[in-house]
């Protein structure tokens, strides 16, 4: 990855043809913007997504020029996490919700994309990796168990499937498709983090506390930055739980980058 670096600057003109822009001296691992409903947040996100990943099309739909430092293409790779709530079913034919789906995802090998099923693989082809990505799984196991420590849950690969992931309760056993709607996006979250393999990583996220439990938010970043400390974070959030525990000093308001 020589010559790539974060997101350092970034400069917009004439946003829905009636403000400018700018953001200065982002911090290379957390940085939280804030900011009422329609202040321009995900927009604002979407437009850096598409910046970065060279989508012309995509940047032409917003009224105003986009400039930032990298320049386009010269930046660690990006993962951009979209607000949950907004999630479309990628296969419109199967019963799962939208959640559902891209949990699965996530979790089992589905052709189209890495997963934590094909991370495990990766002790096969590689073997001399093989314990280091067995740590690897064992931190994300034992972060997702301190978040469900509240109700009990304890996650593991099922011992009648190895490829499928699921909870002990007591003396039950919970799947993906029982878990409740935070807990899905949380863990969605999580993989999607874990899934960067610990590599310098961009990650836009688009309020990431949606449906999450107060004390969730508040250990969030954290906890991600537990799985990535590689990672430059950009949150959009309007919730102040998100940035309770140390990280105020990475708060910006959008209000305040109109120019």
């Amino acid at each position: 990855m020589e010559g790539l670096s974060y997101i350092r600057d970034i400069e917009i003109k004439g946003l829905w043809g009636i403000k400018d822009i700018l953001w200065e001296n982002l911090f290379p691992d957390v940085n939280i913007l804030v900011g009422i409903n329609g202040s321009g947040k995900t927009t604002l996100l979407n437009m850096m997504e598409a910046y970065y990943a060279n989508k012309v099309s995509e940047l032409k739909k917003y009224k105003g020029s986009f400039k930032g430092t990298p320049a386009c293409g010269k930046v660690y790779p990006l993962t951009y996490i979209h607000s949950l709530s907004t999630l479309v079913a990628a296969d419109k034919r199967k019963s799962d919700t939208p959640l559902v789906q891209e949990l699965k995802s996530l979790v089992y090998q589905n052709g189209k994309g890495f997963s934590l099923f094909n991370y495990r693989m990766k002790m096969l082809d590689y073997p001399q990796e093989a314990v280091k990505i067995q740590q690897r799984i064992d931190l994300l196991f034992s972060l997702i168990d301190q978040f469900f420590a509240e109700t009990g849950k304890k996650v593991r690969f099922s011992k009648t499937n190895n490829s499928e992931l699921e909870f002990v309760q007591g003396k039950g056993l919970v799947t993906l498709d029982d878990l409740s709607s935070g807990e899905m996006q949380l863990l969605i979250v999580l993989l999607r983090v874990f899934l960067l393999e610990g590599k310098p990583a961009v990650i836009l996220m688009d309020e990431p506390d949606t449906s999450l439990h107060i004390s969730w938010q508040n250990q969030l970043i954290d906890k991600i930055r537990e799985l990535n400390d590689k990672s430059q974070l950009i949150i959009a959030t309007h919730s102040p739980s998100i940035f309770g525990k140390g990280w105020g000093d990475r708060l910006v308001f959008m209000d305040d980058l109109s120019r």
